[in-house]
Order: structure tokens, then sequence, then C-alpha cells
């Protein structure tokens, strides 16, 4: 089927380019194209070059071509199997380019843009533009990342003078980079493709066309991943953060003799002097100076940083990192670097980087119970981060109850049991489980029955079916019970709430339609095509204030003139009125 005039019923008419399928496939480019080092408010960004297409996607091409022949593929099995051998074969080209540089120079190099790159994106989270790419920048984030961490496995060559090396080989390393960089971004792309076909089953196919691979989105998917990319930023700003980084630093303070200051003074070092970014250091003196001077746990010192580096024995593999960007063993949480150089051990340390990985565990890790692994034998730490994981979700949950109480909705939270005028209380805590958030929405006569997940902040296709598994697999069947415990026993939420507003509740349920809600902080896939609603803070402000609407998409069968409307949930509707 052909589809055209697409348009969502309420936002403004769109228009596929191609009503059968969008085609993703390398950028051509008629002449070389040299983008070199880019300098951006006086920092330094190296993006992929694509005219490396012309020496890599070839071998892609033929890898299907001999398999498939001049042919297209939609069969979801075979599009995945297909699509994971080109990441593979990929990966394994981008680990054997990388192993061949072997100057620790260049990953100096690398390392330094990388903290520049956090700069970058400092000023993007102020809505500064950076007048670039950004998905090509953030692609460039991302495969950084996973040269710094594959650096850890090779034996590296010094040099007398890093920053005099640098500069003699800095359009050597430029090229490499470039290189590296598309190679990265592909693998990328071809890992998030499969991802997609993964959840959403006719959404993708492959397709030899001229001796060249091309991979397809068909439609109507491309204008749904549209919106659902340009959607999601809109719940960000109201992320529910839990930064649990005082505490941190006063349990490492209080139980293990030192300041946490004193762990991270090499960082101060590099801020009051850069000289310290073009070269290495080592992280055993200052271990020794600590312990010598503070006469700390010597246990808890060496444990510390471990947990905190990256070496070649705890690196994930090449494909690992490209899939699992929020392992606790990537650079991502892990901000020093144990490099081999000459045969002796050095550490790569950013200022930015340092400051960034703390950041992220103690709002994207320790508040959903994980930290380094070296960390665990430590009793008090391991405490710390139970506590914090158990109650997160209060996080999310005040702000939800300040908007109700805000706007006057009849409501109650963490409800383990409903009052009744006897005193005899309906326990639900151990038949159905507690109901995190219950409201009353008098005007369109609605029980609302909300669960909250404080799910970690993800931005790759790869996490998010993490996300949708979970709450395919586990999450709905648990607000299912309670959503059916609240139709039936109305009367008694009704009772519960005569008891808890005496003066005000003058409602009668026994007609209210009840729904089933789940809270999540953080934007996820699954918002788009779930069994139950999942709604940000955003969404709930905006649910409350009578502004929330459906998007609904319209297409056109352009042979026929036949017209089908999509709902939520989208892509299962998708699949069952257009196959």
């Amino acid at each position: 089927m052909n589809f055209i005039n697409l348009r969502s019923v309420f936002n403004r008419k769109v228009r596929a380019k191609n009503p059968l399928l969008f085609i993703y496939k390398p950028v051509r480019h008629n002449a070389k194209k040299k983008m070199g080092l880019i300098r951006i408010h006086n920092k330094k960004v190296v993006l992929a070059n694509a005219d490396y297409k012309h020496k890599y996607w070839p071998i892609l091409s033929n890898l299907v071509f001999e398999k498939f022949g001049p042919t297209q593929i939609n069969e979801p099995n075979a599009v995945q199997e297909t699509l994971k051998e080109c990441f593979f074969t990929l990966c394994k080209i981008f680990e054997e380019k990388l192993s061949e540089e072997k100057r620790a120079s260049f990953y100096i190099f690398c390392h330094n843009l990388h903290e520049d790159s956090i700069d970058l994106w400092r000023l993007q989270t102020q809505n500064i533009p950076l007048g670039i790419n950004e998905e090509e920048f953030a692609s460039s984030r991302r495969v950084l990342k996973i040269i710094l961490e594959q650096s850890t496995k090779l034996d590296l060559v010094g040099t007398p003078n890093f920053f005099y090396e640098m500069r003699e080989n800095l359009e050597t390393y430029v090229d490499l980079l470039e290189e590296l960089l598309y190679i990265g971004s592909w693998c990328l792309v071809i890992s998030e493709n499969t991802a997609r076909s993964q959840l959403f089953e006719t959404s993708t196919g492959i397709q030899v066309i001229d001796d060249e691979l091309n991979i397809l989105t068909h439609q109507p998917y491309p204008e749904l991943f549209k919106y659902v990319f340009y959607d999601m930023p809109r719940h960000s700003s109201k992320v529910a953060l839990s930064d649990s980084m005082i505490e941190f630093k006063t349990i490492v303070e209080d139980n293990y003799g030192v300041k946490y200051d004193d762990l991270a003074s090499f960082i101060n070092q590099q801020l009051q002097s850069p000289i310290y970014r073009l070269g290495l250091t080592k992280i055993e003196p200052l271990k020794n100076e600590i312990l010598k001077e503070l006469k700390c746990d010597e246990d808890f010192i060496n444990d510390f940083y471990a947990g905190l580096t990256v070496t070649k024995d705890n690196c994930l593999s090449i494909e690992k990192c490209f899939l699992n960007n929020q392992s606790e063993f990537r650079f991502t949480y892990r901000p020093i670097l144990e490099l081999n150089v000459d045969g002796q051990i050095y550490n790569l340390i950013g200022y930015n980087k340092w400051l960034e990985s703390m950041s992220l565990l103690s709002t994207n890790a320790f508040p959903f119970g994980l930290y380094p692994t070296e960390w665990k034998r430590h009793q008090k730490i391991k405490e710390f981060v139970q506590k914090t994981d158990n109650t997160h979700d209060k996080i999310l949950e005040e702000p939800i109850i300040n908007i109700l109480k805000e706007k006057s909705f009849f409501n109650d939270s963490n409800v383990e049991s409903f009052e009744q005028p006897n005193g005899q209380n309906v326990n639900i805590k151990n038949s159905v489980g507690d109901i995190d958030i219950l409201f009353i929405d008098v005007d369109f006569e609605l029980i609302y029955v909300c669960e909250c997940k404080h799910n970690r902040s993800r931005h790759d296709m790869n996490n998010w079916r993490r996300d949708y598994s979970n709450f395919k697999e586990k999450y709905e069947s648990q607000l299912e019970r309670k959503v059916d415990w609240v139709t039936q026993n109305k009367n008694i939420v009704e009772t519960h709430f005569e008891q808890i507003y005496p003066e005000h509740f003058k409602v009668k349920l026994a007609d209210y339609e009840v729904r089933g809600i789940f809270i999540i902080n953080a934007p996820t896939v699954y918002m788009y095509n779930g069994k139950y609603r999942a709604m940000t803070i955003t969404d709930i402000n905006d649910l409350l204030e009578r502004k929330y609407n459906d998007v609904k998409f319209e297409f056109t069968n352009e042979s026929n003139g036949e017209v089908t409307l999509i709902e939520y949930p989208y892509f299962d509707n998708v699949k069952e009125k257009l196959g």
C-alpha cells in the first residue's frame, strides 16, 4: 500500500516525501568534503567524514548481496539477523583500525576533544546553538568514549613531549578520528535500526539495489518515529533528579576517614594548571599520599579509585560498548582510564569527565541501586545506595502530589489500606500492592490509579527497548491488578475519600470510569505504545490543566483514497490496521 497525505489531527499537516518508505543510507557527496578540526566557542570538535562511505559501505553492500542477491528483505528475523551481521562486521573493522594506532598522544588528543565536548554539551543545555549538526555531535561524543575505553587494551607508545607529537601529527590524527567516527556512527545507526525492528517488526526492511545496501523504514513509521523524537525533548526539562552526591560525600567522610574533596584533589590541579591536560598521571602516588597523611581506610581508598577506573580487565568488548551505554563499566561512570604506555601503567583523567561521571552516578545510578562493583564490599556505601534506591520514587511523587493539591483534586498517596468509618480498614498492600497515587477527576467522572516509575533517563532505542520490555512483561500486570481492584471496589474507595475529606467529598463514584496510568520520570518509547498511558510530570500538568491532547494520524491510500486513522497506541494500531 502507498500512503500519502499523512497528517496529525491536532498538529500541522505533514506530507511524506516518499509514499512508500524512507531509505536510510550514507549521504552522497560530489566532491571530497574535508571537515577537519572545527572550532566552536573556543573549543575543538571533530565529526565523522561521510566521504568514507566509498570505502566502507561497499563492504556491507557486498555482504548482503552475496547472501540475498538484488532483493528486498522484509521478514523481521531475516532483517534483524542481517543488520546484526552488518553491525558485527563494522565493529570488527573499527577494532582493527583502532588497534593499528599505538601512539599514546592520539588518545590524549581524543581525550582532550572529549573534555571540550562536555563544555559544548553544557552550552547545548542552555539552548546556545553550536552551529553544527547536533546529531552528529552527539554521535561523536559517544564514539569518542568508546575509542578511549578501548585504548586501555592496547600497548601504547609514549614520547618525551606529548604536546609536540600531537601538534606534529594533528592532520593525521584528525583524519584517523574522522574515519573512526564514521565507522562508529554507522555501528550506532545499525544497532538502533536493529532495536527498532525488534520492537516494531514491520517498521524495517533491507534492500540491495544497484549494488548498494539500503536500510528501509516503511511508511508510516518514518512520521511516527519523527513525532516520537520531536516530542521527547518536551518532557526533559521537568525530569525529577535525585541528586545524592551531598549525602554520598558525608557517608565517605563519616565512615572512611577521608573527605571526598581530598579524593578528588587532582581535578583541582587540572583546573589550576591546564598543562595537566597534555599528559598522563599516576593515581598510585596520590593514594599513598592520602594514606600517609590521613591514616584512613586503605581498602576503601583502593576500591574507591578502582570503581572509577576503566582497565583492560573490565573494559567491555566494542560490540557491548555500542549496545550498552549505561553499563557501570563504561567510561560514562568511570572517569579514570588506565593505560599501558611503554610497559608502565599511567592514568588519563579529565576535569570535566570527573565532574560528569560523579554527577551521573548521583543522579542516574545511585537512585536506581546501581554503583561500582568494587564498592559493594563496603557496607556503609551499600546501605547508602539501598536507601537512595528505596526512597527515590518520592522524588517523582512529591511534585505530582503538589500539582494535585494546587489544582484541588481529591487525592491520596501511598495507599496501603482504605479507611472505613468502623475502623475496619481494607488492606491492599498484601494483595494487589499499595497504590502510589489515587486521585479523582470530578469534571470527567474518572478515578485515576497511578503507578510511579522513576525510570532512568535514556537516550537510545536499545535502552528504550529494555524499558519497553519491563513495562510489558512486569509493570502492566502490576497496574492491571490495582485497576481491577478499584473497579470492583468503588464503594470502598468512595468511603475512603469521605473519611480523609470529611467536609468536602460529596461525590458518588459508582458510575465513574477507572483509569490506570504510569507516572514516569523520563520520556521513553513505551509512552507511545503501552496498554496504559505513561505520563511525565509535563503530561500530568497538561492533563490537570485540560491542555492534554492526543495526537492522531490520518493516512490516505493514494491508490483507492481509503483513509485510516491511527490513534494511541500508535505502533500496535499501525500493525493491526495497515499490516
